[in-house]
């Protein structure tokens, strides 16, 4: 009696390797199936930073210095922000808002013409100013009685303001209370006490004790001196004063240092400073005193041609009992990773000197839609800026964010997912025939069997 199904009877190891092949297969399409999915485009970039705020606000945050180090973009195109979901959200770059500051005002010398005397003068001693036609001199010699009745021209002293420091731009005075009046004002300019120029248009003195109607303060140009006409019709002068203009403030740059490295014949410095950062300025410090005249070059990457940045000296001088002095940092207008210093002359490096990046902190505005926690995606060369960016209204109330620690690794480079999808495909190709030849040889077998 023949068994209901044919009986190989030949060795077992074709069913046991078809068996074994069988559970690789299935482990194999186990693990494809159990893996997740990907989790969206921020697995595109190297760099992560968690973000937590208010959902649905506009959300600010200082850019960390962690983020500058992994871009590959010098424009900045491959930052993104994605919501929980993988939802990407507006934002923009920008510079922050600069500090205002308005210098507290300041008393400044006033000269009144006296008619009897012919002469400027003051009630401080040793001011006395004489004129002689359109020409005005300083004579150290002490001033006349003052008759400030007759008086119609004044004198504002402002050689105390240099020209680097805060703007005059108000000129104060204050009027003794003793009388109404109202009078036109012509102002004119000198920087040298001898030529003269006029500041229009013609402005309005008053006194009626009335905060609406009293006008005392005048705008003035930049200049030394500020002579005010009125026409002799104005009242001792009791004090003059000047207010400022606001003063902006940028933020501080911020500071990273790279070191460098020295080639053969040490006539040469490389530096290799990781990353894209919004720079301003350059720095090389020197730890021991030296003077050395370089020539600087930049570039992108190590493809690309080195381009002449310029040339100035890096040095460090100490005396005795002195803060050591060294060289001012550089403007740059690069912004390549490359660098390099060649010195210029037939000295070589004995010390490599530091470089100090000198970059501008910038801020990212979002709108933080969708739900948090929010993930600031940054690090692939792949992306363009993005198209759609935040436009963010002055008057727009936004909330400060608050940055979780970076995370950099570098993202599965788009080649390795497609190397697997063929090692896949080729696994299959492989098991179809491994399968072809099993069955091929089952049936053989069943038919030596009969």
């Amino acid at each position: 009696m023949k068994p209901p199904f044919p009986v190989l009877r030949h060795s077992p190891v074709p069913l046991a390797a078809m068996a074994l092949f069988l559970i690789f297969l299935q482990n194999l399409f186990s693990d494809t199936n159990n893996t997740p999915e990907r989790p969206g485009p921020a697995e595109d970039f190297a760099g992560k930073i968690a973000i937590t705020g208010n959902s649905g606000s506009l959300l600010r945050f200082e850019i960390p210095e962690e983020l500058y180090r992994g871009l590959k973009r010098p424009d900045m195109g491959d930052i993104r922000i994605y919501d929980s979901q993988g939802n990407p959200a507006p934002f923009l770059v920008r510079s922050p808002k600069k500090t205002i500051t308005i210098p507290p005002e300041k008393p400044v010398p006033i000269l009144v013409w006296d008619e009897k005397s012919g002469r400027f003068t003051s009630s401080s001693p040793g001011i006395e100013i004489t004129v002689s036609g359109s020409a005005v001199t300083i004579n150290p010699s002490g001033g006349a009685a003052r008759n400030s009745e007759e008086g119609g021209l004044y004198l504002a002293d402002l050689s105390a303001f240099k020209a680097d420091g805060p703007r005059p731009s108000k000129l104060v005075l204050d009027f003794l209370e003793n009388k109404f009046f109202n009078a036109a004002v012509s102002i004119r300019k000198s920087n040298d006490l001898s030529r003269w120029e006029d500041h229009g248009p013609i402005q309005t003195a008053s006194f009626y004790n009335n905060p609406g109607t009293d006008r005392n303060e005048f705008d003035i140009p930049p200049a030394r001196y500020i002579l005010l006409d009125f026409n002799g019709k104005i009242p001792p002068v009791n004090q003059a004063r000047v207010r400022f203009d606001p003063l902006e403030s940028p933020a501080a740059l911020r500071k990273t240092v790279f070191t460098g490295t020295k080639d053969a014949d040490g006539k040469k410095v490389y530096y290799y400073t990781e990353g894209c950062f919004p720079l301003q300025k350059l720095f090389f410090n020197l730890s021991r005193p030296d003077s050395i005249r370089v020539s600087i070059r930049n570039r992108s990457t190590e493809q690309d041609h080195w381009q002449y940045c310029g040339e100035t000296t890096v040095y460090r001088i100490e005396a005795p009992g002195k803060e050591s002095v060294a060289n001012e940092p550089i403007d740059v207008f690069h912004r390549g990773s490359y660098w390099e210093l060649t010195i210029s002359g037939e000295q070589v490096w004995t010390e490599v000197p530091a470089m100090e990046l000198l970059w501008e902190p910038l801020e990212i505005v979002f709108l933080a839609r969708g739900a948090g926690p929010w993930t600031l995606a940054y690090g692939n060369s792949e992306y363009e800026p993005q198209r759609s960016p935040l436009d963010v209204q002055d008057q727009s109330e936004i909330f400060p964010a608050v940055l979780g620690p970076a995370s950099y690794s570098k993202p599965e480079e788009p080649g390795t997912e497609r190397w697997k999808q063929g090692a896949l495909w080729a696994i299959l190709g492989l098991a179809a025939a491994i399968l072809s030849g099993l069955a091929l040889y089952i049936i053989k077998s069943m038919n030596n069997g009969e």
